[in-house]
C-alpha cells in the first residue's frame, strides 16, 4: 500500500465545536492533511487549530453539510476522503484499516469503522433499510440492537456520518452529495445512492472510533441546535422519502406529522405548558416550508452568535 498521507485526505465539518475537536485532531496522524471546513464564522476556531500543521481551515459560511461535503470533494487530491466528526476519536490504525478494507473487496462504494458511543457498542453503528427499488418504498429499522461489536467486516445498507472512508471518484461519479441537505440523512441519502449503483458498503471490524455522543457543538449553543435539529430532522425525513418513495407514502407521513404536532400543540396550551408548544411549532414550520417548497434554510444566527 502507498503511502496513506498520499491517499486519504480527512475532512471534518464543523459548525461552532466544542473543544472536543483537539482529541478528534490528536487521533489523526500528523502526516495526514486534514480540511476544516467551518459553517459557524467562528473566528476562535481558526486560532484553536493552528497549531496542527496539516491543518487546512476553510470558512465557507453556513450552507449545510450536503454543500460543505461537496466543497471538500472540489478541492480533494487523494484518492480517497474520510468524512469524520468533531466529537469522534479515532482508534490506532484506524484510517490505514479502512483503506486496506476497500482495497480488499470488489465493488465497494464505501467502508466505515465500528462505532462505539461512551466506550460501548453504538446501537446505531449501521442500518438496515430494505429499500424495494421496484415498489418505491422503504421497511427500514431506525437502529440495529446488536450487543457487542461484530468481530468481522460485514456488508450493510447504510451508515451515519460519524466516520465513513469512500473513493473520491465514486462520488464524483454518482454526483456527489445532494446540495439540498442542511443536515440530517444528507449521509443516508449517498449510502442508498450507493447501493443503488451496485456499489457496496462495508464495516470494517479491525478500524474503530470512539464518539462522543451530543458533543459537536459548544454547550453555549445547545439549547439553540436543539431546535435547528427538530426543525432539520422533520424536514429532511420528508425530502428523503420524497425523493425516493411513491408520492402516497410521503403524504401519508406529512399528514401524520402535521396532525400529531396540532394535537401536541393544543393539548400543551390547554395544561398551560408553553415551554413543550416551540417544538411542535418548530415541526409545523419545517412542514410548510416543504410544502411550499422552500428548501431547508432554518437558520438561527442571530441567537447563536449571542451564545
Amino acid at each position: 500500500m502507498n503511502n496513506i498521507s498520499d491517499l486519504c485526505t480527512v475532512v471534518i465539518p464543523t459548525f461552532f465545536p466544542g473543544d472536543e475537536i483537539i482529541d478528534n485532531l490528536e487521533s489523526i496522524p500528523n502526516n495526514i492533511k486534514i480540511l476544516i471546513i467551518d459553517n459557524s464564522y467562528n473566528s476562535n476556531l481558526k486560532k484553536k487549530i493552528s497549531k496542527y500543521k496539516n491543518c487546512n481551515y476553510h470558512n465557507i459560511g453556513d450552507v449545510g453539510l450536503g454543500k460543505t461535503f461537496n466543497f471538500a470533494l472540489s478541492i480533494i487530491k487523494t484518492p480517497y476522503v474520510l468524512l469524520t466528526q468533531p466529537d469522534v476519536i479515532l482508534r490506532k490504525n484506524c484510517i490505514e484499516n479502512l483503506v486496506i478494507g476497500f482495497e480488499k473487496y470488489k465493488n465497494v462504494g464505501m467502508v466505515a469503522p465500528i462505532v462505539f458511543d461512551n466506550k460501548i457498542y453504538s446501537k446505531y453503528d449501521f442500518y438496515d433499510l430494505k429499500y424495494s427499488k421496484r415498489k418505491k418504498e422503504f421497511n427500514y429499522k431506525k437502529y440495529t440492537n446488536i450487543p457487542t461489536a461484530p468481530l468481522g467486516d460485514f456488508c450493510v445498507d447504510a451508515v451515519n456520518a460519524t466516520t465513513m472512508l469512500i473513493r473520491v471518484e465514486i462520488l464524483k461519479k454518482i454526483n456527489g452529495w445532494d446540495n439540498n441537505y442542511y443536515v440530517y440523512l444528507e449521509d443516508i441519502d449517498i449510502c442508498l445512492r450507493l447501493k443503488l449503483n451496485n456499489y457496496s458498503i462495508i464495516k470494517i471490524a479491525n478500524a474503530q472510533v470512539d464518539h462522543i455522543g451530543w458533543s459537536s457543538h459548544s454547550n453555549e449553543i445547545k439549547k439553540t441546535m436543539n431546535i435547528s435539529r427538530i426543525w432539520h430532522f422533520t424536514w429532511s425525513s420528508l425530502y428523503f422519502e420524497n425523493k425516493f418513495c411513491r408520492k402516497s407514502i410521503v403524504m401519508k407521513k406529512l399528514f401524520k406529522i402535521i396532525i400529531f404536532s396540532i394535537i401536541k400543540l393544543l393539548l400543551n396550551i390547554i395544561i398551560l405548558r408553553f415551554s413543550k408548544t416551540k417544538k411542535y411549532l418548530v415541526k409545523l414550520s419545517a412542514c410548510c416550508a416543504f410544502i411550499l417548497n422552500r428548501g431547508s434554510y432554518f437558520r438561527m444566527k442571530h441567537k447563536i452568535g449571542k451564545a
